[in-house]
């Protein structure tokens, strides 16, 4: 069985570091998760949708990524915030905790990737700004049944 993995990616005439990351979703999960533990206070996403359709004030959306042709973006300074929720996580022995925790409750799916750098990465990617998300592939997750908000 093949796992969903979240693509995150922005389109940048003027490069901000890194303009791609993607990682499996129950890491997207835990990274939204110690994101909000540590300060973060997500606004909301909105659905990306082709330019020549006008959205006076679009609907904010939860953090659950869709399918392929479901993507949500992530505004500038929501990303930023989080990765200085991030910041402070990387920081902090209740982070540790919280990631065995998961580790535990998810039969190790999260624990050993984290390690691996990917926190700092995923830190690099927000600060460069606004980002789209989706699972990569048809695996995508219930919207109505998710529980990242």
């Amino acid at each position: 069985m093949m796992k969903a993995i979240v693509e995150m990616f922005r389109d940048s005439a003027v490069p901000k570091g890194r303009d791609r990351y993607s990682c499996p979703v129950p890491i997207w999960e835990l990274l939204w998760e110690l994101g909000r533990a540590f300060g973060w206070h997500p606004t909301g996403t909105t659905y990306v949708v082709p330019a020549k359709h006008i959205v006076a004030a679009p609907a904010r959306r939860n953090y659950q990524p869709g399918g392929s042709r479901d993507y949500k973006k992530v505004e500038e300074q929501d990303a930023v915030a989080w990765a200085q929720a991030l910041e402070v996580a990387k920081e902090s022995p209740h982070a540790a905790a919280m990631i065995q925790a998961r580790s535990a409750a998810h039969a190790g799916e999260t624990g050993g990737e984290l390690q691996s750098g990917v926190l700092d990465e995923f830190i690099q990617f927000a600060y460069g700004g606004a980002f789209e998300f989706a699972i990569c592939n048809e695996e995508a997750p219930d919207a109505e049944t998710d529980s990242v908000q």
